[in-house]
């Protein structure tokens, strides 16, 4: 029996889904107020379990004969209002599954963490030996999700079999994917006329996925794997979304100076609405850098060839395409 927490999620069905096609025998973990309607098609081929990575006796039920475990769960959020959560969600969380699989005698886990707990520096290859240090681009998600990964060494080192991957921006279509739809509709809407310098590293979330399963049963345990697509600056992938939608991108950049004026009013229109933030400091500061991330160490691992950004832009456009005609 294979176990998904996280399956609510973007990332974590994206799992279960393709664990379903390979014909596995799958178990998810979701609280009782939990939407998984992304899970729709295929609910009936799996095992739904009640349960939270914060209450131990619901994951001791959830862990019965229990195998291999893809721990996804976890809070993203930058926003001041919800780090509390995450930090309980995120460590103490992922220390609860560790605790409760090493109990269960779980054969192998696999920690979703994120390229934030990297850490390192704008304009330098990073990768997975880069020193793990805090620095002002260090955001209270990228503590949470170092603060996690030492609940999972620390579980390697009693015994459990595990593999650590850092995925970057995880792109994809669905509606669990909130960040990257939002992009692709406010540029297809024209509500996003800025664009800023900075760079990050880029993932297919079916590239994701593959690798995870690709490490779940190859003989490597004890290690961690950087996984991104592609390095690309905000303003190309921005102009490469504009493209596919046939809109126009945006043409204004985003500064320090400049920058520091739409984080008051991004605030400003939070503070008197329902919405939620859109900016803040945290990624803010991120977006403004170049940051590259190195994928070398997967590709020498396992045999894998990651897809173009191109490719995955193109997929996702067509899917929101087919989503509006279906509207109609």
């Amino acid at each position: 029996m294979i176990l998904v927490t996280g399956a609510s999620g973007f990332l974590g069905g994206e799992i279960v889904k393709q664990l379903v096609v390979l014909g596995e025998r799958v178990r998810i973990i979701v609280r009782p107020n939990s939407d998984i309607s992304n899970l729709q098609e295929i609910q009936t081929k799996i095992e739904i379990v009640y349960a939270d990575v914060l209450d131990i006796p619901s994951l001791e039920i959830a862990f019965e004969d229990v195998k291999k475990i893809y721990h996804s769960a976890a809070i993203i959020s930058y926003d001041s209002s919800n780090y509390d959560a995450m930090y309980k969600c995120n460590i103490e969380g992922t220390a609860n599954v560790v605790n409760v699989a090493l109990s269960k005698n779980v054969e192998k886990l696999i920690h979703i963490s994120s390229i934030a707990a990297i850490g390192g520096n704008p304009n330098e290859l990073i990768d997975e030996e880069t020193p793990l240090e805090k620095n002002e681009w260090t955001t209270h998600y990228g503590i949470t999700k170092m603060l996690a990964e030492r609940e999972v060494w620390r579980g390697m080192q009693e015994g459990l079999d595990t593999v650590i991957v850092n995925p970057g921006i995880i792109l994809g279509y669905g509606k669990a994917n909130k960040a990257t739809m939002r992009i692709f509709k406010n540029i297809q809407q024209g509500k996003m006329p800025f664009y800023t310098l900075g760079t990050n590293g880029f993932v297919d979330v079916q590239d994701v996925v593959q690798c995870c399963i690709q490490l779940m049963y190859a003989d490597i345990k004890s290690e961690r794997f950087i996984l991104v697509g592609e390095n690309l600056s905000f303003k190309t992938y921005f102009e490469l979304i504009a493209e596919t939608l046939k809109v126009k991108a945006p043409t204004r950049k985003l500064n320090k100076t400049t920058s520091y004026f739409f984080l008051f009013l991004d605030w400003l229109i939070s503070a008197f609405s329902n919405r939620k933030r859109g900016l803040t400091k945290e990624n803010l500061k991120v977006s403004l850098e170049p940051f590259e991330y190195s994928n070398k160490k997967i590709k020498q691992a396992i045999p894998f060839s990651f897809t173009p950004i191109q490719e995955t832009i193109e997929r996702i456009a067509k899917n929101i395409k087919d989503e509006n005609i279906n509207k109609h």
